[in-house]
């Protein structure tokens, strides 16, 4: 943890949030109607890819660094069981979570209100928690920086998307007549949601526009999150165990 908050990660951190700031007045400039919610809306989700970028990097370039300077080996050298660096790398990447999640507090609650900002900082640690044990398996797995972060994204974005590409297929289907093909990838895409987390993993920006109760909200989402923490954690373990290092 220490390795990894250094002066260029909090500039980094910095940046964004001035980003977020001023990016959030210039959109309140232009809003005609519901400016506050539309602001607060946007700093929220601004921060959340931001930040979440922000976190898988640092993730994948620890891990990818830890092969890269031969900590591994030094490790096994100690009695020290695998699980255990999983463990110790789920506790920083909760703790880095937690750590960006802090400032999101404030700002949303200055353009929106304290509950909406305690709300989304929970809910985005969450979804922190679950982006970066996804980061740490495509760093284990991978053992490259560029390949751990792309293949982060594109499960990350996949399933931030599966329910407008989920609508997209039913549609496609429809119109190719029920095409062999058209169920082929429909059918494909399905079984791919099913080891994927789906929509409700995620914070749901529809709270800055409607009336609804977080904790449910929460709930949900802790639930969604806790059941693909574990998946994640078992095939990191799995992948750990089989590899083979040349001591």
């Amino acid at each position: 943890m220490l390795g990894i908050l250094g002066r260029r990660f909090f500039v980094l951190l910095g940046i964004l949030l001035l980003v977020a700031v001023l990016s959030a007045a210039f959109i309140g400039e232009l809003a005609i109607i519901h400016g506050d919610a539309i602001v607060a809306a946007f700093i929220a989700d601004f921060l959340r890819y931001s930040l979440a970028l922000l976190l898988v990097l640092v993730v994948t370039t620890s891990v990818v660094e830890d092969y890269e300077f031969r900590q591994f080996e030094r490790l096994l050298t100690m009695p020290l069981a695998r699980w255990q660096y999983i463990a110790a790398q789920t506790i920083v990447i909760a703790s880095l979570g937690g750590l960006l999640a802090l400032p999101v507090i404030v700002l949303v609650a200055i353009f929106g209100d304290l509950s909406l900002g305690a709300y989304w900082a929970l809910a985005l640690w969450l979804e922190l928690l679950l982006l970066g044990l996804l980061a740490l398996l495509a760093g284990l797995s991978l053992e490259k920086v560029p390949l751990a972060v792309f293949f982060t994204l594109a499960v990350y974005l996949l399933a931030k998307l599966s329910g407008l590409i989920t609508l997209m297929l039913a549609e496609s289907v429809k119109l190719a007549e029920g095409s062999a093909a058209s169920r082929a990838l429909e059918f494909i895409f399905k079984a791919i949601l099913y080891v994927i987390p789906d929509t409700t993993t995620f914070a749901d920006s529809d709270v800055f526009f409607e009336a609804r109760s977080a904790l449910p909200l929460l709930a949900e989402q802790s639930l969604s999150v806790t059941i693909y923490a574990l998946f994640l954690l078992a095939v990191c373990l799995v992948d750990f165990y089989r590899k083979e290092f040349n001591l």
